[in-house]
């Protein structure tokens, strides 16, 4: 049933104030380009929630507020090994690094979940994103924690379940 909900909201989003302030304007945003790709461009059993992807962008971007975000549309931190310097940009602490420009945030949020659920890196989210469907339960932590390699931060996972929590609240 939690899956059947989750497609028919997909259908009746309206927007939803979680914070009072301008991250819920960021949260609109990311929500319609996920719901946009979930009902586009992914079988259902491997839509991704849009409360993770949402936390995941907030998280990896400051609430939209970052360099990378404000300058590249970049949500999530992904990088690229293009040479042209009109599709990247490069932190300040690090020229070896190229961080990925994208013309819009849908973009961006494409190219993410495009990565989460076709890459063969991320074999165990998409296995635990279709035990998920066939038993109708979405469990945050088991799906967060599929991800190891997304970040280097030791608490990535637990900073991102936070956000979600506070979105639940």
């Amino acid at each position: 049933m939690t899956h059947i909900c989750a497609t028919i909201l997909i259908l009746c989003s309206t927007f939803t104030v979680y914070f009072n302030d301008h991250r819920d304007y960021f949260v609109q945003d990311i929500t319609e380009c996920a719901i946009a790709y979930n009902t586009n461009y992914t079988e259902p059993s491997l839509r991704i929630p849009i409360k993770l992807v949402t936390s995941i962008a907030a998280l990896e971007s400051g609430w939209g507020t970052s360099r990378f975000a404000r300058e590249g549309n970049n949500y999530f931190g992904m990088q690229t090994l293009s040479n042209d310097p009109d599709n990247y940009i490069v932190p300040l602490n690090n020229h070896n690094l190229k961080i990925k420009k994208y013309y819009n945030t849908c973009e961006s949020v494409n190219d993410f979940m495009d990565i989460m659920s076709q890459s063969r890196l991320y074999k165990r989210f998409q296995k635990e994103l279709i035990n998920q469907w066939i038993s109708d339960e979405i469990s945050y932590i088991k799906l967060v924690y599929t991800m190891p390699r997304y970040s280097r931060d030791t608490e990535w996972e637990v900073k991102v379940l936070s956000i979600i929590n506070q979105m639940e609240d």
